[in-house]
């Protein structure tokens, strides 16, 4: 390496090339919010790894996917990361238990509320016995998924949620083959109707119960007010009595097993959760002294996820890591007990985001729509004073006078758009004003990028007209989270990164909805407003390419909708070989030395339209028999290629 290419920094040699990989990266964030996952390789491409897995080149798999058959957008599934973060998870309260003496023991939950797509139950099924993780169901299709696994002994299966007798039904049927169920109670009227269920029959085998407590204390972050006395979940202290009270007078008090609470999802603050275990404690051990069988103390959801890499309390991010959340829990519940003399309960969590939120990567295509340079006609003898003086401008602009050239450009602009609405100006010259004023905006806004300091009136000014590309996607579809709630993603394309991130233009995607845009990018700075892409010195603007936006694996495959008919993306599922796997490979999507590479197509057309209630075969005949009548170009058959499309934009 030549002298020339390399810098001396903080003791360590760098080359040139990894600075600006690191300065690449840090301009998105991702060198904190990707720490775990992201790395950049000698073409500048994006490495995707988490564990012990292979780093995988993202902008290379995308292409070979596309090369399959498969476009996008589309959906990566890293499902052995599900099993690492799992693996860390238990590997950290059974750390702190051991630090602690603890011997009440550490079992996990997932809901499956998180993300029900079959990949991800699919790859927690094959490790939760070896991992010690139960599941948990809130709704009657999540406890027929849920029985439909095979038990395992000593996992429970919890039911949440609001149950009706058809609910108890099913979860009395999921005890009898063979699953630990417990239902945990949120209301007087629940207990009834387990009871009444209970005295139908002589079942074979019957489920545990627990109760649900309405805390007084509270989470921290966007779902805080799911925790506290006001809550639409649980039971005060009075209700949880009077359950004790129902089920000693009919002998069943036994089936009491377990107390649950739950404070929030994405619990920014670890000190909200550090009160409300000490309360959650509390009244366990005083409720163990009137109920023997009681075992689980239930945590419910809530660990953070650090989506924009600051380790701070904002929304979307935590204070706290997986191990520091395990070591207060385990100490705060390890001092209740331990002071009053109360035996140790058994630790249930159900922190299903900190379990599958990074597997998944959303990838989409780039297309710019709007900030194009026009061309500007050539000058002429009988054109417009208007047309002179904007010409003018942009030759004289700089960086000493470009505030005050830009408001007369705003001005002569102005004029000229009155001058034809009253029939004084031809199509021509507005045309040429309109592509002279967009040349000086943008030789504005490279100056304005440039200087320490402008004003604040211009910046902003500049800034809603910057470059605009289009996402070939819909955040309704793929993050819903974004438009519903604010909840920032982190994004990054995937090549480029040996460059300098200098172009920032605005994302929106292909909805015909206002709503339809990415005006937020998580970074630990403050989020980015708009998305800072490459462009060489040769170009124009950035090349066309690819841009993801990472831990969207919790949530979003759930909340999707079908806005504008766009319908659910392709998913495409990787994880380590498994001897197991077909030799032949038939079920691959391509072969690959690492990785078994599978496909689940999105929705076609037809699929969309049938989910909206619309019958792919009348619609069908309808167009064919149209297009025969009127004898149309594409001819009668073209229907079935259009039924059977995807409906995202094609390459």
């Amino acid at each position: 390496m030549c002298p020339q290419d390399s810098i001396r920094s903080g003791g360590l040699e760098m080359t040139r090339a990894e600075t600006k990989v690191q300065r690449s990266l840090a301009r998105y964030g991702a060198d904190r919010w990707g720490k775990e996952f992201l790395s950049v390789n000698d073409s500048g491409h994006l490495l995707f790894s988490m564990g012990d897995m292979p780093a995988v080149d993202l902008q290379a798999l995308v292409l070979r996917i596309q090369k399959a058959g498969l476009s996008t957008p589309l959906v990566l599934r890293f499902t052995d990361v599900i099993a690492d973060r799992m693996k860390r998870l238990r590997d950290a309260f059974f750390a702190a238990c051991e630090a602690t003496n603890y011997r009440g023991g550490f079992t996990g939950i997932y809901p499956i509320k998180v993300n029900s797509r079959s990949p991800i139950l699919e790859a927690i099924v094959e490790v939760r016995a070896r991992l010690g993780f139960g599941l948990e169901a809130g709704s009657k299709p999540e406890l027929l998924l849920i029985s439909a696994q095979q038990p395992v002994d000593g996992l429970p299966l919890l039911c949440n949620g609001f149950k009706d007798r058809e609910f108890m039904r099913m979860a009395f049927h999921a005890a009898e083959i063979g699953h630990e169920v417990v239902i945990v109670l949120e209301s007087l009227r629940e207990l009834n109707r387990f009871l009444e269920v209970e005295e139908e029959r002589q079942w074979h085998s019957r489920p545990s119960l627990g109760m649900r407590a309405k805390l007084y204390s509270k989470g921290a972050g966007k779902w805080e007010t799911s925790g506290g006395e006001l809550s639409k979940f649980g039971l005060t202290t009075v209700e949880m009595l009077e359950v004790i009270r129902r089920l000693e007078r009919v002998g069943s008090v036994d089936r009491l097993t377990l107390l649950h609470f739950h404070i929030g999802s994405q619990i920014t603050k670890i000190r909200p959760i550090k009160m409300a275990v000490r309360e959650g404690a509390q009244l366990w051990g005083h409720l163990r002294s009137r109920v023997p069988t009681l075992r689980y103390l239930d945590l419910g959801g809530g660990i953070g996820i650090d989506y924009d890499g600051s380790h701070s309390s904002s929304s979307c991010s935590s204070n706290y890591s997986v191990e520091e959340y395990a070591n207060q829990v385990v100490f705060e519940i390890s001092e209740v007990c331990n002071e009053h003399g109360f035996i140790h309960p058994q630790i249930l969590t159900e922190s299903g985001r900190a379990l599958v939120a990074h597997h998944a990567v959303t990838i989409t295509d780039l297309r710019q729509v709007q900030g194009q340079v026009l061309p500007v006609p050539e000058v002429s003898k009988e054109e417009h004073r208007i047309i002179s003086e904007l010409r003018s401008t942009l030759a004289s602009v700089a960086e000493n006078n470009y505030e005050e050239y830009f408001h007369d450009a705003v001005d002569f602009r102005d004029e000229a758009l009155q001058l034809f609405s009253r029939g004084y100006l031809s199509l021509d010259d507005r045309a040429a004003a309109e592509a002279l004023f967009h040349r000086i905006r943008l030789r504005c806004q490279e100056i304005d990028d440039q200087v320490p300091s402008g004003s604040a009136e211009l910046t902003g000014y500049l800034r809603q007209a910057r470059v605009k590309y289009l996402a070939n996607f819909s955040i309704f579809q793929s993050i819903p989270d974004f438009w519903s709630i604010n909840q920032i993603f982190p994004a990054a394309p995937l090549r480029g990164h040996d460059g300098e991130p200098n172009y920032p233009v605005q994302i929106v995607d292909i909805t015909c909805d206002s709503d339809g845009r990415v005006d937020a990018f998580a970074h630990p700075d403050g989020n980015l407003t708009e998305l800072p892409l490459h462009r060489a010195a040769h170009e124009e603007s950035p090349s066309e390419g690819y841009l993801a936006f990472f831990l969207t694996g919790a949530y979003q495959d759930a909340l999707g909708n079908l806005h504008n008919m766009f319908g659910r993306c392709h998913e495409i599922i990787l994880r380590r070989h498994r001897e197991s796997d077909p030799k032949d490979g038939d079920d691959a999507l391509f072969p690959d030395d690492d990785f078994h590479v599978s496909a689940r197509p999105g929705m076609s057309n037809s699929q969309v339209l049938a989910q909206m209630g619309y019958d792919e075969d009348t619609m069908r005949a309808s167009i064919v028999a149209r297009s025969t009548e009127q004898a149309t170009s594409l001819g009668a058959e073209w229907a079935l290629t259009a039924l059977a499309g995807y409906p995202y934009l094609q390459r």
